[in-house]
Order: C-alpha cells, then structure tokens, then sequence
C-alpha cells in the first residue's frame, strides 16, 4: 500500500474509532444524567479555597437563547480571563424538558429557588463565597423576580458587572472596563 494511502486509511480509521467519544446528537437519544448540584458546587467551593476565589454560579437550560448568549461573553478571551482569575464557575442546569430532562442536576431547582425565589427566569446567576458557599450576589436587581438575565440595559449592566465586583474585590478598573464593554457591545 503507498504511503499516501496508508495515511487516509488512518485518518478513516481514526474517525471511526473517534466517532463514539463525540456528543450525541438529540436523534441518538437521551443525554447522560449530570451530576448532582450539589456535587458541582462542593468541587467548585474546593478549588476556590484552594485559589482564594469566589463560586460563580450560572443557572441555565439548552433551550434558552439567552443563557447561550450570557455563556458566550464569558467565553470572550479577555473576560474569561477576567473571569477565571476571581472565580471558579459552576453551570448548572434546570427547567428541561422532555429527554433533556435528564441533564438537569439534581438539586439545582431547589438552589435556584433559593437564591432567586420561585419566579426566577434564566439566566440566573450568583456568587457564592468560596468557603461558606453563602451567597455573596445574585442577578436579581432588588429581590425575587427582578432577575436581570442577560444584562443588555445599561443599569443591567451595571447590576451584574457590580454582582462580579461584589466577589472579586481585588477586581482592577481595567478588568471590570474589560467586562462592561463586552456586555454593552452585545
């Protein structure tokens, strides 16, 4: 066999035996179940104590358009950065239906109701300190049903870039300049 065709048959190969590590597709069948919340919170809370940051903690759903536009912000190189040097993110999910259902993390709805009340939409999001995992600031602007999701307004803006200052208080002035232009250019 030539080499050129030693080297396709390879990467033939390899796809093939790759192909089972790839996520399934919704017409596979159901997801795996996540872990529990509060598995995901106590493995967050220890490698923020071990690093001396905060818990941020992300509530969201696969249907939701907004969570899906919050997690790419955060996922912008300089705000991650910024993100990843003061916190320690835990995703949780809830409200899913059908065979996503399965996804959620047990628990999850119960904190959520917790720190945001019954009403609360998605996103949701709060920190937690990192020792005690009490809340430190949540996305609610004044107190359950308030939840300002994915900020867009300027005073969202500013609540939620506040809500980060709160558990990042050695934040700069450039990291958190970094933060609000990445939302208020969205």
């Amino acid at each position: 066999m030539s080499s050129r065709r030693l080297i396709v048959a390879a990467f033939v190969v390899s796809g093939l035996l790759a192909a089972p590590l790839r996520s399934a597709s919704p017409a596979a069948g159901p997801a795996p179940a996540s872990p529990p919340a509060e598995a995901v919170l106590a493995a967050a809370a220890k490698e923020a104590r071990a690093g001396r940051r905060n818990v941020l903690v992300l509530f969201h759903a696969s249907w939701c358009g907004w969570c899906r536009k919050l997690e790419a912000v955060l996922a912008e190189p300089r705000v991650a950065e910024v993100v990843g040097r003061h916190f320690v993110r835990a995703e949780l999910t809830v409200f899913e239906r059908g065979e996503r259902k399965e996804t959620e993390n047990a628990g999850a709805e119960a904190l959520l109701d917790s720190l945001a009340g019954s009403d609360a939409g998605l996103p949701f999001t709060a920190v937690l300190d990192g020792r005690t995992r009490k809340p430190i600031a949540t996305s609610n602007l004044a107190g359950p049903g308030t939840n300002v999701g994915f900020p867009s307004k300027t005073e969202e803006v500013d609540h939620f870039v506040g809500l980060l200052r709160k558990g990042a208080p050695r934040m700069t002035p450039a990291e958190e300049g970094a933060l609000r232009a990445a939302f208020s250019s969205r």
